[in-house]
C-alpha cells in the first residue's frame, strides 16, 4: 500500500474514534421508574414522567473527563463509566458512579457525598459514602467508608465458593515512622461460619491491636455495605448488629484478643463471648429477641450479672429501658415526647432525674424520699 492510501485510512480511523468518543460524552440520559433501593424498574418515555413517580433514575454513559478526582486512582481505560442520579419525590438523593468491564460486570461502586458550601465555613468538612472494587467475577474484594469526622476505613473481603467467608478492617491513621503521614493500619479481621443450608451462624472477630470498644457501639459486625441495605439499614443497626448498653460499660481488648457472636437462621446475634489473649472468657452476652425486637440483654461477667429490658410502641420504637444489677433495679429510660428521662435508684428508690434532649442533658434534678 503506498504512503497517499494510509493517509487517508488513518484519518478515517480518528474520525470514527472521534465519533465514538463524542457519543460516549454526549450520551443521553434513560429515566425509569425505580424503587427505595435505586433499581431500574421500568423504564420510561421522558424525565418529565419518571419524575411522576415516588422513586426516579436516570442512567447514562459518561467520559472520562467527568470523573471526581477521588475516583481516578481506581480507572482502567478498559473500562466503561456509568453514571446513576436517583430521586425521591423529585428531590436529588444521591449520584452514583459505576466502572464496568467489556463484558458489563461491575468493576467499581461509588456514591460520594460531598459537603455544601465547604469553602464558606468556618468548620472542616468532610466527603462521606463509600466506594466498593470488585474483581473480574464481579465479587466484592475491598470497601472505602468516609465519615463525616473525616476517618476512612478500608474494608478487605475474602470469598470461597460465593460466600464471604472473612473481613480485615484498615484504619487510615497518621503513621508512627512518617509523622504527618497517613497510611491503612490493621485492626481486626472478622471471620463468618456458616451452615450446610449457607445460612450465617456466627461471627469471630480478633483484634489485631489494642483498642477500646465503647458501650452503645453502632456496629459489632462488619458486613458488607450491599449485604446491610439488602435487609435494611433500620433492622442491622437494631437487630443483627445489636447496640450494647452504656450501663455495661465499655470494653478494652488487647492484641489476640477475640469476640464471638453467635446468630439463629435469621441472623439475628443470639450470644457475645468475650476472650482474652490467652483464650479465657472475660464475659458473655446474652440476647432474647421478641418478633424481631431484643427485649431483654444480659451481660454475666465473674460474679456479677448486668440485665437490660425493653419497652416498645407500636411502631418498634424504643420507649423504655430498665437496667438490674444482680437483679437490683439501678436505672430507668424513658422517652416522652422527644425527651429522654432518665432515673436513677437506690434501694429500690429513686434519687436522680435527669432529662435529656437529643443526646444532650438539660436538666438533673435529686429527689429527696
Amino acid at each position: 500500500m503506498s504512503r497517499k492510501k494510509k493517509i487517508p485510512i488513518i484519518f478515517l480511523v480518528l474520525f470514527l474514534l472521534a465519533g465514538v468518543i463524542t457519543t460516549a460524552q454526549e450520551s443521553p440520559t434513560r429515566w425509569f421508574r425505580s424503587n427505595a433501593g435505586g433499581m431500574a424498574l421500568e423504564e420510561t418515555q421522558s424525565r418529565l414522567v419518571a419524575m411522576r413517580n415516588e422513586y426516579a433514575l436516570g442512567i447514562r454513559s459518561a467520559s472520562f473527563g467527568e470523573l471526581p478526582e477521588y475516583l481516578l486512582p481506581y480507572y482502567n481505560t478498559g473500562y466503561l463509566i456509568e453514571n446513576r442520579i436517583f430521586y425521591k419525590n423529585r428531590e436529588l438523593i444521591r449520584t452514583q458512579w459505576l466502572f464496568k468491564n467489556i463484558r458489563g460486570g461491575t468493576r467499581l461502586n461509588a456514591v460520594i457525598f460531598e459537603p455544601e458550601n465547604i469553602e464558606d465555613s468556618e468548620e472542616e468538612k468532610y466527603i462521606t459514602g463509600f466506594i466498593e472494587i470488585f474483581d473480574e467475577r464481579s465479587f466484592l474484594t475491598s470497601e472505602y467508608r468516609f465519615y463525616e469526622d473525616g476517618g476512612i476505613t478500608r474494608i478487605d473481603y475474602v470469598s470461597n465458593n460465593n460466600l464471604i467467608t472473612n473481613a480485615t478492617v484498615f484504619i487510615l491513621e497518621d503513621t508512627e515512622e512518617n509523622e504527618g503521614n497517613k497510611d491503612f493500619i490493621k485492626s481486626y479481621a472478622d471471620y463468618y461460619r456458616y451452615n450446610r443450608s449457607s445460612s450465617l451462624r456466627s461471627v469471630e472477630r480478633i483484634f489485631y491491636r489494642d483498642m477500646l470498644i465503647p458501650s452503645n457501639s453502632p456496629a459489632l459486625i462488619t458486613f458488607p455495605r450491599h449485604v446491610m441495605d439488602a435487609v435494611g439499614e433500620e433492622f442491622i443497626t437494631g437487630g443483627r448488629i445489636n447496640l450494647i448498653p452504656d450501663f455495661f460499660g465499655d470494653t478494652f481488648v488487647q492484641v489476640d484478643s477475640r469476640i464471638i457472636h453467635d446468630t439463629d437462621e435469621r441472623g439475628r446475634v443470639l450470644s457475645q463471648t468475650f476472650y482474652d489473649d490467652e483464650g479465657e472468657i472475660l464475659w458473655t452476652i446474652s440476647n432474647t429477641w421478641l418478633n424481631n425486637r431484643i427485649v431483654s440483654t444480659a451481660k454475666i461477667e465473674g460474679s456479677i450479672i448486668s440485665l437490660a429490658e425493653y419497652e416498645y410502641d407500636s411502631a418498634g420504637d424504643r420507649i423504655m429501658e430498665r437496667n438490674y444489677t444482680n437483679g437490683v433495679l439501678e436505672r430507668v429510660v424513658r422517652a416522652e415526647g422527644g425527651f429522654d428521662i432518665e432515673e436513677l435508684y437506690l434501694n429500690n428508690v429513686v434519687v436522680l432525674r435527669a432529662v435529656w434532649e437529643g443526646g444532650r442533658k438539660i436538666s438533673e434534678t435529686r429527689v429527696r424520699n
